[in-house]
């Protein structure tokens, strides 16, 4: 498998592979960051190339359908074909009902199950009785990964954290000049709500940038959103991060908080906590950031999200609460 879509030949002039159980084991700190413990490791990938890398801390309780479910809400929007699937485990064995929950709630076919113990590795397919032999992650294994991975030339994933969060830092345009002069993109609120309740969308990133200032217009594209098609929500997401990226720091926390949370929805996890990143680094006392941080470190999957926000009454937009943000707005309260 290669890591890149156009892979760079490693130090000893071969072509690395990852195609082993072995190997894959000996790459994942190095994809990672770090050497994972008690985790669920997901290399997805998009026509053998790797797209991304996931990790999520392995369930302590037997909910595994559940848990898979949340899992892999928050990677909805990746344009991936197949996974590879890593229990990172000091137990002897992975429950069968977390294999067969993750395989039953995957998103694309999992090409390969495997259960990890320390440099010992093993595949652990569903209905797998577990008596496939270890094999030992060797040490030629791991210095191969850490030549290949640590190489100037060696390929990144197409869709790294730092990546997507470059994306929504602040980014000047030729021939902008930040001002507070917004005025002829700024609408109402009202024509804002009409105008994201089009199908197909009819805001612009300029209006949205200028528009989601407060907390009233925020709600509104967040009510809006829970409603729209998932095409249009996606349309939504792509203006609000080109709103965000134009917005000057100091004055995007609203707009990141929008940002996060459409993007929750579409299951876009990466790009939701990049949002969140923006949003409480401009304001930690934001609430709305607050409330998506929370929701994305439990994992909530976006249709409760979206339920949520469903059951928010259109009248409750236009209201002195909305318009306050000194204090906590009740609906948001825990």
């Amino acid at each position: 498998m290669p890591t890149s879509p156009t892979p760079s030949r490693s130090p000893d002039r071969s072509d690395p592979t990852l195609t082993t159980a072995a190997q894959i084991g000996a790459a994942l700190p190095h994809l990672l960051g770090f050497h994972p413990e008690q985790s669920i490791i997901c290399p997805w990938l998009k026509d053998r190339q790797l797209v991304v890398t996931q990790r999520a801390d392995a369930p302590d309780d037997e909910q595994f359908r559940d848990y898979a479910g949340a899992l892999f809400a928050p990677v909805r929007a990746l344009d991936v074909d197949e996974v590879i699937v890593v229990y990172v485990a000091q137990e002897p064995a992975v429950p069968d009902g977390l294999v067969r929950g993750v395989a039953q709630e995957c998103l694309a076919p999992v090409r390969l199950h495997l259960h990890m113990r320390g440099a010992q590795i093993r595949e652990c397919s569903p209905g797998h009785d577990h008596g496939e032999s270890w094999r030992w992650i060797s040490t030629k294994e791991r210095q191969q990964a850490a030549a290949y991975f640590t190489a100037k030339h060696a390929p990144r994933p197409a869709r790294t954290r730092q990546a997507v969060a470059e994306e929504l830092s602040y980014r000047p345009r030729d021939g902008d000049v930040e001002t507070d002069d917004r005025a002829r993109h700024r609408i109402g609120l009202d024509d804002l709500m009409a105008a994201l309740m089009c199908s197909p969308l009819r805001v612009s990133a300029d209006v949205l940038r200028a528009s989601v200032c407060s907390v009233a217009a925020r709600d509104a594209v967040l009510w809006c959103a829970a409603r729209m098609t998932v095409v249009d929500r996606r349309a939504l997401l792509r203006h609000l991060v080109e709103a965000l990226s134009a917005t000057a720091p100091g004055r995007a926390a609203t707009i990141a908080a929008a940002t996060a949370v459409v993007a929750w929805l579409c299951g876009d996890g990466v790009r939701a906590n990049a949002a969140i990143d923006r949003c409480l680094i401009e304001d930690p006392d934001n609430y709305m950031g607050t409330l998506i941080a929370g929701i994305a470190r439990h994992g909530v999957p976006p249709s409760e999200l979206e339920s949520l926000l469903r059951e928010m009454p259109e009248e409750s937009l236009n209201s002195g609460e909305c318009r306050v943000d000194e204090v906590r707005p009740s609906r948001y309260s825990q």
